[in-house]
């Protein structure tokens, strides 16, 4: 009940925060009893491809599941790539796949509910909260999905989250903010099954501690330069905290405007604080700036390490080029991970991918919750909400099947995956390779980064 109380109490908040922004209408709002009860029900209770299954009633043929993206505006590229990957995974799952290592793949179809297809519906977010609100909403009630996922970024998510909660359906997200996971939200069918924030920068002070205790690296110094949403804002509010735990001095702390055309003082403030490392939250379109300022500026601290974002996207990365040499970043998953899961997926993507792109973490993180969902549905054997939603928090899954193979699944009662693990990448000849945790390394980490007339 007091979860139910904080979780109604949050959508009101968010929604006339959502509204504060500039939303209005039926759009932004969660909707009304009279609204839920006339306009078509939540997914899972109406239609045939999303009726619960009632004891004896015939299992559906298709089962839709929503995939919110963004398919125009900055990020359409990168979302593009995510809804290759999603279909992708409900590919597999359709189809029988006996030479696959992937959970669902040896069988055509949810085995529980008689071979029923997933259908990904996709829609378009543009990268703004008022229409993905909008956009969740018309899933839901007119296209009938069973659960959503998506998302891309923090405050999509956050807003998206008051739709799920109002008309009760699963929502899983591959990043957003950490907030959405604690006591003081209660959301109930909110799910993370992959690190979040606290995780991430966790393993980067793990880290650096483990380098300066191996390898006398002297990386004692740290300057946090973050993005303004939230996205940027709450991890630098873990690292600010986990820099105290681990005893590395702040010696410059920036935060900056996500739209930044021109960032010259803020490198030149932090070439004057001279930190060891710099520890970045960015987006694609601003991490490309401030790598490219850096080496006008001629700059390169011992170590540039970027907290995921943009430095995981394939625009940061295609634009700067050979630039991105011996960058680190935080991850979730790498090409290199060595399980036959993983290999199969990364080679059948070349079959999937819009523009050549190779299979990525952010994709990976889109991706893996399609087959949650569905491995959901089949161990629920049903897609009624309530059932799938505890299905979903009681997942039994070998995860050498999913395309991360995270430590485990276990489940708090806020919906994060307490033993999911996090990856630390570097680099190396223009990919990105596992330097930590050591047990998945594939290469040893190169420190300092060397000059740019070094390279």
């Amino acid at each position: 009940m007091y979860k139910k109380f904080l979780a109604a109490a949050l959508a009101v908040t968010m929604v006339l925060g959502l509204a504060g922004c500039g939303g209005s209408g039926g759009s932004t709002q969660a909707a009304s009893s009279q609204e839920k009860e006339s306009s078509a029900a939540p997914a899972g209770s109406t239609g045939e491809s999303t009726t619960a299954q009632a004891e004896g009633a015939d299992a559906p043929a298709v089962i839709k599941v929503g995939f919110l993206t963004p398919l125009s505006g900055n990020n359409a590229t990168y979302g593009a790539q995510c809804k290759a990957a999603g279909q992708m995974i409900a590919d597999v799952i359709n189809e029988e796949h006996p030479e696959m290592a992937m959970a669902l793949a040896k069988t055509a179809g949810i085995p529980a509910l008689n071979g029923a297809k997933i259908e990904l519906v996709f829609a378009d977010s543009k990268g703004d909260p008022t229409t993905a609100t909008s956009e969740a909403k018309r899933l839901i009630t007119e296209e009938g999905i069973v659960a959503l996922t998506g998302q891309y970024t923090s405050a999509i998510t956050k807003a998206v989250a008051v739709v799920t909660e109002t008309y009760g359906i699963p929502l899983l997200t591959a990043g957003s903010s950490p907030s959405l996971t604690t006591p003081e939200t209660g959301l109930e069918w909110y799910f993370r099954f992959g690190p979040n924030d606290t995780y991430y920068i966790r393993d980067s002070f793990e880290f650096i501690k483990q380098l300066n205790e191996e390898q006398d690296a002297g990386l004692m110094t740290v300057a946090l330069v973050s993005e303004d949403t939230e996205f940027g804002a709450n991890i630098r509010i873990e690292e600010e905290r986990m820099a105290e735990e681990y005893g590395i001095e702040v010696v410059e702390n920036i935060t900056y405007s996500s739209s930044a055309t021109n960032v010259s003082s803020e490198v030149m403030k932090i070439k004057a604080a001279n930190p060891d490392v710099i520890m970045m939250s960015s987006y694609a379109s601003d991490a490309i700036l401030y790598l490219k300022t850096f080496k006008e500026q001629n700059y390169v601290p011992k170590m540039l390490l970027g907290q995921r974002g943009g430095f995981v996207q394939t625009d940061f990365l295609d634009a700067m080029g050979k630039d991105t040499e011996f960058i680190y970043t935080t991850g979730g998953w790498s090409a290199d991970i060595d399980t036959d899961t993983s290999k199969q997926l990364i080679e059948l993507y070349k079959q999937y991918t819009p523009d050549g792109a190779d299979l990525s973490e952010g994709h990976c993180k889109d991706m893996i919750n399609v087959l949650l969902i569905a491995l959901g549905i089949n161990q629920a054997g049903t897609t009624e909400p309530e059932a799938l939603n505890e299905a979903l928090r009681n997942l039994e899954v070998d995860t050498s099947t999913l395309p991360i193979p995270w430590n485990a699944i276990t489940m708090d009662e806020y919906g994060q995956n307490t033993s999911a693990n996090a990856f630390v990448l570097q680099m190396r000849d223009g990919k990105y390779q596992t330097v930590y945790p050591s047990d998945y390394a594939a290469i040893e980490p190169v420190l300092p980064m060397p000059a740019w007339n070094e390279r």
